[in-house]
Formats: C-alpha cells, structure tokens, sequence
C-alpha cells in the first residue's frame, strides 16, 4: 500500500523531485522487473552514477596497466634501463578497496536477480553492505524480499538500515510503506513520528502523514501535525486538509472558513469547492451548495460527478425542471443518463426519468435502461404488463438476468399468474442456486395459496443456507407472525437488527409489535422514529409512529401523523382502523366513524372487532 496525497487541476501534491529533496512512498510500490526498487529518488540515481564512476576508475587503472606492458613494443631507449625489481603478485581482493568489492557484490546481486536467483541475490547484496553500508544498497535488498512478499524480513532489513542511517528521509517513507502493506498503522505514523522529530520543518512528510491520518479518521492527530506548519507556508492544500481535519471534528465553521480561505489564495482550486459543495449539501444548505458546484462546472463544464450532484439539489430543491435539464445536457451519455434516470426513480419522479431514457435508443440490447423502464411502467404507470415487456428483453447471459427474472416473478404474481411465478421461481432457483430470491418467491406463492406449513419449511430451509440473510429472516419473522408465533417472530426481528442496525422494515416491526403489546413503548419509539429516518415518507411506518403516540396516550401527535398516513395509504383498513381509535380517544366522533367505515369499506381482517367500534360511539 502507497500512499499518496491527492491530486488536483495544475497541482499535484506528492513532492517532486528538486534538488536535494526526495519524492515521498515511492520506494516499495508494485514488483517490476529489473532493479529491485523501480523508481528511486534522484540521490540514489545519483548514487547509482558513483558507482559506475567506480567501475570506470578501475577500467582506466585496467588500461594503464596494459600500456605499461605493451613497454617492450617501444624503440630502444639509448640509455640502458635498471632491471624491475621482481613483482609478487597478490590476491586481487586484497588491492581492491572496500568500495569496489561493494560493487562486484551489487554487481553480482543483479546478474543473479536476472537469473531469478533472488537468495544468491540477497546473499551478495549483504556482502556488497558489509563493504561499503549505504542507503541504496539497503533498499536494494529489502526490495528483493519485497517482490517475494516477505514484508517483515523487508521492514527488519529498513530498521538496520535506519539505525546507521537515522532521519533517513528515503528509508523511512519505505518503511513506512512496508508497514502500510500490511495495515500495521500505528507502526507507520510511529515511523514518521521519529523522522518528523529530526526534520521538524519537513512540511512534505507533514502532508504525507496528515493524509494518512485523515485516511484512518484520526482527525485530531491530523489537525496536530498540521498545525505545526506555520501559517506563512501553509499552501492551499494544507489549508485543504485542515479544513478536512476539522470536519472531521465536527467544527463546520472552521471548516467552511479554511475552504474560503484556500479558495481566496486559489480560485480554481476544484478539490476545495468541491468540499465547500459538499459541506453546504450536508448542512442542508442548498442554495449555496448549488452556487458552489455550478462554480465547479464553470471550470469544468465536462464534470458529470457534478452534473449528477447538481440534478440531486434541485430534486431536493423541488425544482425538477431544472434538475431535468441538468440531466439532458449530457443524455447523449449512456451512462451519465442512466445515473441521472435512477436519481428521478428514487424520488418517484417516473416522468424526468422517463424523458432522460427517451433521449436514448429504444431497442434491445439496452439491458440497463430496460430495466429502469420496467421500473417506470410498474411504479409510475401502474402496468405491471408493460414492465414485463421489458424486463422480457433482458438476455440470460446479461449481468442483470437474474434481477430482472427475480422481479418478473414477483410481476407475475401481482397479475394472479401463481403457475407462471412458480416456474419463473423454480427456474431461477436452478439457474442460480446461491442467490436466495428465487426462494423466497416460491415461499411467498406458497403463502398466496394458503401452503402456510410448506412455506415456512421454505424459509427454514432458505435460512439454513443462508444464514444472517436479513431478507430470508425478514420474511421468515413475518411469517411467523402471521402463523401466531409473535415471540419467534420478534426474535427473529432482533436477529436482523443486531446484525443491520438500520434494517427499516425490521425496525418498525419490532416497535409496532412493542406497541400492540403495550410495553417497553420508549423503545418502540425510538426504534419506529429511526425506521422513519431510513424510510421517509413511508405510509405504513407513520401508521406505526401515530400508534406508538397514542398507546403512550399522546393523543394530539397521534392524530397529527395518522392523519399523513391514510393521505398515503388510503386504502389500508388498519390504518383507517387507528384513525377511528385515535379520534375516538380525542372526542372526535364524526372523524372516528369515518375511521371505521373506511375500514370495513377496504375488508379488514376482523370486520366484527371494527363493526362493534363503530356501534359504540356515542351520538349515533
């Protein structure tokens, strides 16, 4: 693992490589062929150049030694010369000095590495350090374990080196990345730590270290080392990731006045509007974070991350005309306009999505698009045969075949076709025998038939296969439910929601069921108001909310939200059912005895319980 700081237009915020100075983890990165370490600072090529100095010194000895023996080839010198005293010859190691036998060692590691002989390589390459120790040649062999994956023996071979060479700036951002490698943190910033306390004025390393905190949310610590930097060097980027220190913290003020501040030394800087956008978003203040991503976009027209951010704020802003011409500004883009499309879906807004897929072919082969316009027929139009044309020309080899078979199924079921959703069930069922849907489907068509025993032996079995499957238990707890089992069932409801704490449907199961019950209604409340978070706008769970209130005998909040749920759901019998129980409550027998006559008009499950309310109303 490398790490690296971010990038950004005109800027790039890794250390390059000025004179005496070194780029910052990029000395152990991904295994290349050749020398060891791919991409070594400038110092250490330059350590590279001593040593074919070296090489070339001896060569020039190589060649005077020759001329002196080619004396004999020369004219007679008049003056008889005095006869050489005879030479012994020694052992070559012996002459040489201990840099050169550092460079026939380093020489002979890399004739071994290109024969793949990395322990002959490594053996020589200590040698070579016992000659003549220096940086270069331990990040040499701590590279060669490196590409065979010994990390540990790579950082032990760093700690030696680091303790002849301490404050290392090169050894210790490869240490430093040998440690990330295997997610050892603590180790990493200790690293950069003991260098930081030798070079306190590194504002490079300070960076580095301060993205590599803020990576692992440690804020506080990031905000720390950055500090330290006077405010007279701060950059625009340190200012950046103060600011994303503070953030982090909490402290939106600050954070919005380091943003301004980066941007008033650098306009264009597109990172630090693009935090101030997403700052305003967060804060709920839409109107500034439009005005802060359409600045982006005038600096980068082309941006679709933007564009999409843009289409999304004024879906918020409920401005879907100008949301929508976002997303025509650039639907000739299968995928941007297919992002953009799904926006609208998720907010029910069937006909933006609609006319953003129209900008695109209307043919097969379009297998995304095809989906997003059977969700349009069956959510927006109501015709399930309309979706089903679609999801029809979904190919079997396509990544979405089985989701678009699964929701076929489900299609078909809705139409009271249960012999054709069974054979949709069992073929996915045999054409994908990992995914639990096809399951499930069969289960709920068994449920549609009365097979209560069959398909709660279904969903065991689907459990035991799948087991901590929040849709397997889901459906299996309300089938419990149903089958009078309410202690299993709510057993099962905790099961999901220790495992997904923000399972909504789950939620509000266990805090209605609280509420039926009439005990432990602080919980249920809390339980029903976040299943509301996670689904707003959900008629059922404000039915649940309203009933919460009114079993803790807040009978004025009850009324205020089951009142929203039967304008959602108006056709639900009980929901009408709680209207008329919290009306009653507050006296409010005519809107009481709409409740109950609703109720019977939409065939409750118990119409006698529901009659007898209504016959005990005063004032009839």
């Amino acid at each position: 693992m490398t790490v690296f700081l971010p990038q950004r237009q005109g800027r790039i915020l890794t250390t390059t490589n000025r004179p005496g100075h070194q780029s910052q983890f990029r000395h152990l990165e991904e295994d290349t062929p050749g020398v060891a370490i791919s991409t070594l600072p400038r110092q250490l090529a330059q350590v590279s150049t001593q040593v074919r100095g070296r090489i070339i010194g001896l060569s020039i000895g190589l060649v005077l030694v020759l001329i002196s023996s080619l004396s004999g080839c020369a004219p007679r010198a008049e003056l008889p010369l005095d006869p050489l005293p005879p030479l012994a010859i020694a052992e070559p190691e012996k002459e040489l000095h201990s840099s050169a036998l550092a460079i026939l060692a380093y020489l002979e590691a890399q004739d071994m590495a290109r024969q793949d002989d990395y322990a002959g390589a490594r053996e020589a390459l200590s040698r070579a350090m016992i000659h003549d120790p220096s940086p270069f040649l331990s990040l040499e062999l701590a590279s060669f374990y490196w590409r065979e994956g010994q990390n540990a023996e790579t950082r032990a071979v760093l700690h030696r080196a680091l303790e002849d060479f301490p404050g290392d700036q090169t050894l210790s951002s490869a240490l430093v990345n040998a440690y990330l490698a295997d997610d050892l943190v603590d180790e990493a910033i200790a690293v950069m730590e003991t260098y930081l306390q030798r070079h306190p004025q590194d504002w490079a390393m300070r960076r580095n270290m301060a993205v590599l905190l803020l990576q692992y949310a440690r804020f506080s610590h990031a905000a720390d080392v950055l500090q330290a930097i006077p405010e007279a060097e701060r950059t625009p980027d340190d200012l950046l990731l103060l600011a994303k220190s503070n953030a982090g913290l909490g402290q939106i003020r600050r954070t919005e006045e380091l943003l301004l501040k980066a941007l008033r030394e650098d306009p264009t800087f597109l990172e630090a509007l693009a935090e101030l956008a997403f700052l305003y978003e967060g804060e709920g203040d839409l109107v500034q974070a439009e005005a802060t991503y359409l600045r982006i976009l005038d600096i980068r027209p082309d941006a679709e991350e933007i564009l999409l951010r843009l289409i999304q704020v004024n879906i918020k802003l409920n401005q879907p005309e100008k949301a929508l011409s976002f997303a025509m500004s650039q639907a000739d883009q299968e995928r941007f306009a297919l992002e953009a499309a799904l926006m609208f879906i998720r907010e029910n807004l069937f006909q933006e999505a609609r006319t953003v897929l129209d900008a695109l072919p209307d043919e097969e082969g379009q297998t995304e698009a095809d989906f997003y316009r059977a969700l349009i027929a069956y959510d927006g139009d109501s015709d399930p045969e309309q979706a089903l044309f679609y999801l029809g020309r979904i190919e079997e080899n396509h990544p979405h075949f089985a989701r678009a078979l699964s929701f076929q199924g489900y299609l078909l079921l809705q139409l009271n076709r249960p012999d054709d959703a069974l054979q949709v069930a069992r073929e996915g069922r045999e054409l994908f025998p990992n995914m639990s849907d096809f399951l499930l489907l069969e289960a709920e068509i068994l449920l549609g038939e009365d097979q209560t025993e069959q398909a709660a032996a279904l969903l065991e079995t689907a459990r035991e296969q799948w087991p901590g499957d929040p849709d397997v238990l889901y459906r299996l707890g309300y089938l419990l439910e149903q089958m009078g089992e309410r202690d299993e069932a709510l057993r099962v409801m905790e099961e999901i929601i220790a495992q997904d704490p923000d399972h909504a449907e789950a939620l509000n199961f266990i805090g209605y069921t609280l509420a039926e019950e009439g005990r432990d209604l602080e919980r249920a409340l809390v339980l029903v108001e976040r299943s509301l978070q996670l689904k707003p706008g959900s008629g059922h769970i404000i039915d649940s909310l309203a009933w919460v209130h009114y079993k803790l005998g807040n009978y004025e909040i009850a009324w205020r939200h089951i009142q929203s749920a039967v304008e959602i759901m108006s056709d639900d019998p009980i929901i009408w059912e709680h209207y008329g129980d919290i009306a009653a409550a507050l006296g409010k027998f005519a809107e009481a005895r709409r409740g109950y006559r609703n109720a019977l008009r939409f065939q409750p499950e118990d119409p006698d319980r529901v009659q007898r309310k209504l016959d005990d109303l005063p004032g009839q």
